[in-house]
């Protein structure tokens, strides 16, 4: 029997392509033979040809799909695309989201409505993995891949010799060849070079904007693009789009980690080859050739916390029985209560495990099976092209954490990337670790969906407790520009800005720039909420100014078609903002019309216009 089925992935920061590459591997375990492509290089024409294709796939913006996805999806949403198109295809949409977003999987939701409607069969239930969750996206991800795989038996039944049980016990080739030369007699120097889909800033300015000894670390990033500009392919930027930073582990893990496994920094790698071409892509943020020490310093992510298939794997490579075992127990389903307290609560990344199984012997090339590469970090940035065209300005919480049980203080990836960097703007205060890369930080723009309304009269609601206002400290900067270069004398529209802190003379930074915004009419209105300088040790939040102000964001909202946009960390502060925006719209309605039937899905309706119209926008993290 031909056991096919194709698999299309449409990343952008590389989960998908991870996620889809599991998914491959497992299958060929159940005798399936599937073929894995990126929707980049995927025909849109064959897709009704297809008997089984499975999608996975994240959601970007607001709501949107992947950019790599676009073209297909508009193919998709043509008007004259028969009922029945895929009447002989039957499909399966596996989502990776965050639900701390109010567009939570939504790409992956409107895929399987629309498959649907042009004539094509679900397998199965949509699969909506959640970041939130305690076990992050593997939750779902395993869950309902058992669910698919269970479908495609029934559509492709093993061969009658087929032997269930050896499945888990079963070590599956590496996913690639790895050319190494380990002599490197000439101790040749191969400089590492960033991926391409990059761009080289520079580092110019680092500088805390928090009291220094505060709890709270928060800098201010400026990198400069002016180089970046000259090229052939140019940088550009807009107010509201986010820069993705590539960082570096730190040096110290980095030799602690070769030293770990056994390896030698001076190893290159010469070439990487996908063993079966049809279920596995070739690194995309990799150049060849590459040291190991380049490899291990820039692309394996070992300040990351491995997911379940990595204790799964791992299990193969150590000596000792009851290393072993607890490895088989990690991986299991009972075994997921004690791997999340293990793992995930305690925060460990891959170096803290591996030195916890002592007798791991991992051959070189499942390091890729093992380990993901790191993925670049998003931020939203806090400047206008219009205003800053040969800068990209970044506003940037230091991310310190202990750990709950073994006590570690430790800080993320990215924030120790920055940290090794300049202290401060004096370029002669260097403290990285990494001098002769000129401080090159890499970086790519996209567009995030938040964009200031077309027109400058429009009146605009801002709030962005903490870091969240670096959009809209880009959104003034553009205010200000225009207010400078107005030829016609165009109005500025009312803007709203609510900022959060929580202390005035600890945390409140841009403050003298707000302050002048509001002085020259940039914005209309700033309320700052000092969540830890309330009287009685009452804390004061943003929603609270905003509940205050109902009857003039009333206004905006509804009589002057204004837009609301949330800025800020995932959490309460979102939800929070978002009930008191329909707390007022409520009270509004009924101020207006006395008649309280339905008012709970009349409120829902106008706020789902507001959606719809995208004139609520919310960027959380």
């Amino acid at each position: 029997m031909n056991k096919k089925c194709t698999i299309i992935y449409a990343t952008e920061s590389g989960t998908s392509q991870e996620v889809a590459e599991k998914l491959s591997r497992d299958l060929v375990s159940y005798e399936i033979k599937p073929k894995l492509i990126d929707v980049t290089n995927y025909n849109k024409l064959e897709l009704p040809m297809e008997k089984i294709v499975i999608f996975v796939l994240s959601t970007t913006g607001h709501g949107e799909v992947p950019d790599p996805m676009k073209p297909l999806w508009n193919f998709l949403l043509i008007k004259s695309l028969p009922s029945n198109s895929l009447a002989n295809t039957k499909f399966a949409i596996l989502g990776l989201g965050d639900s701390s977003y109010t567009t939570y999987n939504f790409a992956a939701k409107k895929l399987y409505q629309r498959l649907q409607s042009i004539g094509g069969t679900p397998l199965l239930r949509r699969g909506d993995a959640d970041d939130q969750h305690d076990l992050g996206i593997d939750y779902e991800v395993e869950k309902w891949s058992q669910e698919l795989i269970s479908k495609l038996l029934a559509i492709y039944p093993l061969s009658p010799n087929f032997n269930i049980n050896n499945i888990k016990n079963q070590l599956n080739k590496s996913k690639y060849n790895i050319k190494i030369d380990k002599i490197n007699e000439n101790n040749k120097e191969i400089k590492y070079e960033i991926p391409t889909q990059f761009y080289k800033s520079k580092l110019k300015v680092n500088k805390r904007i928090t009291v220094e000894g505060w709890e709270q670390d928060v800098r201010h990033i400026e990198l400069d693009i002016s180089e970046c500009r000259d090229l052939q392919v140019p940088i550009k930027y807009q107010s509201g789009d986010v820069a993705y930073v590539l960082p570096k582990n730190p040096i110290k893990r980095v030799n602690e980690f070769i030293e770990l496994l056994g390896l030698h920094s001076n190893w290159v790698i010469e070439s990487i080859e996908p063993i079966d071409k049809e279920i596995t892509q070739s690194p995309t943020l990799l150049k060849l050739p590459i040291t190991i020490y380049d490899l291990v310093r820039c692309y394996f992510d070992i300040m990351g916390s491995p997911r379940r298939y990595f204790f799964e794997l791992l299990s193969h490579f150590v000596t000792n029985p009851m290393e072993k075992e607890r490895l088989e127990f990690f991986s299991s389903t009972e075994g997921q209560d004690d791997l999340r307290t293990y793992n995930q609560k305690e925060k460990r990344n891959f170096i803290d495990v591996l030195k916890e199984f002592p007798s791991t012997e991992i051959p070189f090339e499942y390091l890729f099976d093992l380990i993901p590469p790191i993925k670049p970090r998003p931020f939203s940035i806090s400047s206008s092209s219009l205003l800053n065209p040969n800068t990209i300005h970044l506003t940037v919480g230091i991310n310190t954490y202990t750990t709950p049980f073994r006590r570690l203080f430790r800080t993320g990836l990215c924030s120790q990337y920055f940290k090794s960097f300049l202290n401060d703007d004096n370029n002669n205060n260097n403290n990285n670790d990494d001098d002769d890369d000129n401080h090159i930080v890499p970086i790519f723009i996209k567009e995030s969906g938040a964009r200031l309304p077309k027109s400058n009269e429009t009146p605009i609601i801002m709030v962005g407790p903490g870091t969240g206002c670096a959009i809209f400290r880009s959104f003034m900067q553009e205010r200000l520009y225009f207010k400078n270069n107005n030829e016609n004398n165009n109005k500025l529209g009312d803007a709203l800005f609510y900022f959060g802190c929580r202390s005035e003379s600890k945390d409140y930074y841009y403050r003298d720039e707000f302050e002048s915004n509001l002085e020259k009419g940039i914005i209309s209105k700033l309320s700052v909420a000092f969540s830890r300088d309330g009287k009685d040790g009452k804390k004061v939040y943003v929603q609270q100014y905003i509940e205050n102000d109902s009857d003039l964001i009333w206004d905006i909202i509804n009589n002057r078609h204004g837009y609301f946009y949330i800025s800020g960390s995932s959490g309460r502060m979102p939800k929070d903002v978002k009930q008191s925006l329909l707390t007022i719209i409520k009270s509004s309605l009924l101020k207006n019309n006395n008649n309280e039937n339905n008012i709970d899905e009349i409120v829902n309706n106008y706020f789902e216009k507001l959606e719809v119209e995208k004139r609520f926008i919310t960027e959380t993290w």
